[in-house]
């Protein structure tokens, strides 16, 4: 992977390897995490008549999930394969309302200023689920007056302690394609004020999710890790065993995330 890797293409491996962005292994992730909140809080503001733009919409599992409650559903990604998962499970679905663009909203791919891909005064929700925040300087553009911003973003976590018992291409790092903002409720406040926007409401959650089995915690400590040197799952089993008998009722990683809602006056 290596810090010259751009974010993009790792997902662009990752689409390949396994279709679409989630996270491939099995936990138990403690109440409070933020996920369901997020959830919750965007069937809150579905409407019949209601056009909902999903920025960062993956493979499409909000999508299912909030475009048949609503009029006209738009979803972007940068991802092209994601988007074409998208598409095929929209089509087979029969949502003919919903579009989704491949699109990369951030200034350096819009000759310097950030563009979300949708009309002037077209939109009534913006919601994303760990999608990006640079949509936000275009959110005013496009929405309506009285509409809603929802997103949840993740947070950075702390290291676990039994971080350093693991060896070198298997101990957690950080992605250095993508590092954690540990300021991110203050950048996200900055940016929606100098858009013109007004913060709503902001919650944080932490959450514990706790791992039994070392073939799934092995999934999740090599997720989005493409450099060499990464041990392979029969090489980090017995690391992983041994951890894990160490730790009779399990190991746990911190989750962190970040929901806030937004207005457009």
């Amino acid at each position: 992977m290596g810090g010259a890797v751009d974010y993009f293409e790792q997902l662009e491996r990752l689409a390949a390897e396994q279709g679409g962005y989630f996270y491939p292994w099995k936990s138990r992730l403690g109440a409070d995490n933020g996920e369901d909140a997020y959830t919750a809080l965007v069937e809150a503001h579905l409407q019949p008549d209601a056009v909902v733009l999903e920025a960062g919409c993956g493979h499409g599992d909000d999508l299912m999930a909030f475009a048949p409650k609503v009029a006209r559903f738009i979803g972007y990604d940068a991802v092209a394969p994601f988007v074409q998962t998208a598409r095929k499970r929209a089509a087979d679905a029969g949502l003919g309302h919903v579009e989704l663009i491949t699109h990369n909203s951030s200034a350096r791919f819009n000759d310097g200023a950030v563009r979300i891909p949708a009309d002037d005064a077209s939109v009534d929700l913006i919601i994303s689920r760990r999608g990006p925040t640079n949509w936000i300087a275009d959110a005013r553009r496009v929405c309506r007056p009285g509409a809603r911003l929802i997103q949840l973003n993740p947070l950075p976590s702390p290291m676990p302690a039994w971080n350093d018992a693991l060896p070198e291409g298997l101990a957690r790092v950080e992605n250095p394609a993508n590092p954690g903002h540990p300021n991110l409720p203050a950048e996200i406040d900055a940016a929606l004020r100098a858009a013109g926007l007004s913060l709503l409401s902001a919650w944080t959650f932490d959450a514990p999710e706790v791992f039994t089995s070392p073939d799934e915690l092995y999934r999740c400590l090599t997720f989005m890790r493409f450099e060499p040197g990464v041990l392979t799952l029969e090489e980090a089993r017995p690391h992983l065993a041994r951890l894990l008998a160490s730790h009779p009722a399990g190991v746990d990683l911190r989750q962190r995330r970040y929901l806030w809602m937004a207005g457009v006056d």
